[in-house]
């Protein structure tokens, strides 16, 4: 793929901070779920998570990951509510390091309200995890983001990166 045509694929910077923190830092691009090809490999990944699959850290079963994640793409647009906190996370410079440059710590505490629906049937449950994320990256020039209950405000950019990471990180949780 020429590098033009994956640029074409990437939201480009709200700000100049923003910019700065996606440049080479770790020697890579960041990853986001803006790219057409890394939200295919994310619903493969899905698709490849079994119901029994066990976690390697924490004590969410993989359904109960599974609808959490489905529940974070519903924060992430505003179609879920979660009390707000005020964190240093919310300070430019922590957030844009957290969001573009520090993995997610393992065992971090979530909203109650991202882990309380209780999962389905299987099948059901992948369905509208794959149905979420892709309503959420059909978002991609949306304006209106609304606040993180922990970041604050984010851009575009950040949500797609962030939703990225989020899910990857409890991907590899189970195994993918």
């Amino acid at each position: 793929m020429l590098r033009q045509d994956l640029d074409e694929n990437i939201a480009p910077p709200a700000s100049t901070t923003e910019l700065l923190a996606t440049r080479r830092v770790t020697g890579r691009r960041v990853k986001t779920l803006w790219d057409r090809r890394t939200h295919e490999d994310m619903v493969e990944r899905i698709e490849r998570l079994k119901p029994d699959s066990r976690g390697q850290w924490g004590r969410m079963t993989c359904p109960q990951m599974v609808v959490h994640i489905t529940d974070a793409f519903g924060l992430y647009v505003g179609e879920l509510r979660v009390a707000g906190r005020r964190t240093p996370l919310q300070f430019t410079p922590v957030k844009q390091a957290f969001v573009y440059l520090l993995p997610i710590p393992k065992n971090v505490p979530t909203a109650p309200e991202l882990t309380a629906r209780v999962a389905q049937d299987w099948p059901s449950v992948v369905a509208r995890l794959v149905a979420a994320m892709s309503s959420f990256t059909a978002q991609r020039g949306r304006g209106d983001w609304p606040a993180h209950p922990m970041f604050g405000r984010l851009s575009g950019r950040a949500y797609g990166v962030l939703a990225y990471k989020h899910t990857d990180h409890h991907l590899r949780q189970f195994g993918e």
